[in-house]
């Protein structure tokens, strides 16, 4: 038995060996044995989802437009680094299929069709469903048609840290707590918070951390998940932890 489960996570694929949310980024974080990857999704003009952070692209490739400005058969002839691809969604998703996707909709038209390849087809299991946006996850847990679990818009944070500071008792909607150490000088962490998620059945996830000694500490902490962009780092770290049972852990929740 775990003395304690604990997810390492590859943010957007990490970015040790490849370029940050592409097809070589998320293999290498698959072959090190990650099984929890996170992404972000973008929408083109001809409403193709993809697998990309920035809204426009011009930290990526130099060019200073928007994602959902260009068909996707402009998208996929792009290459970052004259080198990588920007991944189609529905293709990064069926290339790791035996993998959890932590998916963060960047914005209300990603959302809407997200849902609707969700609702459309139901081979897609293993998904954890984010933003950033009150109004785009609360879109996302109206109108899909299936029961995945979700995480904490910032309005909810909020809601959530109030209600530890109040001692109210509250029912929430997400399972999963996914926040940085600290926002704006303000310390998130602390084990309050982590008592009172542990006992209303909420995962605390931190990101994005890629020190090591900070990566211990919250292992130390008992946290459930860390998002990293050093996958290597993370598994060292882990892998000497008095609380992790030195393997990969896959929070493996199937939906039907």
């Amino acid at each position: 038995m775990y003395k304690h489960v604990f997810t390492p996570i590859a943010h957007r694929g990490g970015s040790e060996m490849a370029f940050e949310n592409t097809y070589e980024a998320f293999a290498d974080a698959y072959k090190l044995g990650y099984r929890w990857l996170e992404t972000d999704v973008q929408i083109s003009k001809d409403g193709v989802l993809y697998a990309i952070h920035d809204p426009n692209l011009k930290r990526l490739v130099g060019i200073n437009v928007y994602v959902h400005d260009l068909n996707s058969e402009d998208l996929d002839r792009i290459l970052i680094n004259r080198k990588y691809n920007i991944p189609r969604l529905e293709l990064l998703i069926r290339k790791f299929h035996d993998v959890t996707f932590n998916l963060d909709a960047k914005n209300i038209n990603a959302a809407k069709a997200l849902v609707t390849l969700l609702n459309r087809d139901r081979s897609y299991k293993n998904l954890c469903l984010g933003s950033f946006s009150n109004k785009t996850i609360n879109y996302m847990r109206k109108y899909l048609k299936r029961d995945f679990p979700t995480s904490f818009s910032q309005w909810e944070v909020f809601s959530l840290l109030l209600d530890i500071k109040l001692n109210r008792e509250t029912r929430y909607d997400a399972s999963y707590l996914q926040i940085p150490k600290s926002y704006f000088g303000f310390k998130l962490i602390s084990k309050n918070l982590l008592d009172f998620c542990k006992k209303n059945e909420i995962k605390v996830h931190i990101w994005t951390v890629n020190e090591s000694e900070v990566m211990k500490d919250l292992i130390d902490m008992r946290v459930d998940g860390i998002m990293t962009d050093n996958c290597r780092m993370l598994l060292d770290v882990a892998n000497t932890s008095r609380f992790f049972d030195k393997k990969i852990i896959l929070d493996p929740f199937l939906i039907a």
